[in-house]
């Protein structure tokens, strides 16, 4: 008697269960408030290029989704044929286009600080086993007349206790110098963040540095130096890849005589990789 009265509340508490939890809203119900909420502020010709489904990977609380909408109706100049990117955090059905991922708008070319190209989106995981789920979001301003333009990447953490989602990382930097920011997803740095820049002087090289979660989740710099890797050294891997074993050791991960790390894409024809004054090199 006892046993059956547990297994019919255990059924009734699952019953109550899925009479409490909202059904899903559908992608084209959401993806349609999106283009009704930036119509009305003046979007006329709204595109979705990205609609990723936030609710299963982060165990939200409500449904949420990310959604990325271009502008094909307004050319920003000669470099650009459609206009900005609107970046959207819709929770349940109700949109928040106002992300914002340029520190600084400048006066004299506001459009180089505006998303003109979604670069990535994505959900990334911080720990293996597919643990510590972020949101990695890359963009691209409108380009100028050299070909450069200033990338944002971010990342944005889950906050169950408030159900909203939290910027924990941002970064900007050009694109013509080999400049990058990437977000390492496997090996012993997964889930840290990686940022080269040129540096300003000779020997010309770059500056490396390493993000990594804090104990509020924000990201904090753990590293930073002067890189082996020169500029226009002629090596066929990146800069991350090139400097990856210098990394590794100013961490304590790595020591010479251990194996080298392999790089997550190969350059085309890199068969071999060997070390070379403590730079990484593809044969």
């Amino acid at each position: 008697m006892r046993l059956g009265c547990a297994f019919l509340a255990a059924v009734i508490s699952l019953h109550l269960l899925h009479a409490q939890q909202p059904q899903a809203i559908p992608k084209e119900e959401i993806d349609r408030s999106v283009v009704s909420a930036l119509s009305r502020q003046g979007v006329a010709k709204a595109k979705v290029v990205s609609h990723i489904d936030l609710t299963e990977p982060f165990g939200t609380v409500t449904q949420w989704t990310f959604v990325a909408v271009q502008d094909d109706g307004k050319p920003s100049d000669e470099f650009e044929d459609h206009g900005p990117i609107f970046l959207c955090f819709v929770r349940a059905g109700s949109p928040d286009c106002a992300l914002h991922l340029y520190r600084d708008v400048r006066s004299d070319g506001p459009w180089f600080d505006t998303p003109y190209q979604l670069l990535a989106g994505r959900v990334v995981y911080a720990n293996q086993n597919k643990s510590s789920p972020l949101l990695f979001v890359k963009v691209c301003g409108a380009a100028g007349g050299n070909g450069n333009c200033g990338i944002a990447a971010a990342l944005y953490s889950y906050d169950k206790g408030t159900d909203r989602f939290v910027r924990v990382f941002l970064n900007l930097t050009g694109r013509n110098n080999n400049q990058d920011t990437r977000f390492v997803e496997s090996g012993p740095l997964q889930g840290d963040v990686i940022v080269n820049n040129p540096t300003e002087n000779a020997p010309y090289a770059y500056w490396i540095e390493v993000f990594r979660a804090g104990d509020s989740g924000q990201y904090e710099r753990v590293l930073r130096y002067r890189s082996l890797t020169r500029y226009s050294d002629g090596n066929a891997l990146a800069v991350a890849d090139s400097d990856m074993p210098e990394i590794l050791r100013r961490l304590g991960l790595w020591k010479a005589g251990d194996p080298l790390p392999v790089p997550p894409r190969r350059p085309a024809g890199c068969r071999d990789l060997f070390l070379r004054r403590g730079e990484e090199w593809c044969k």
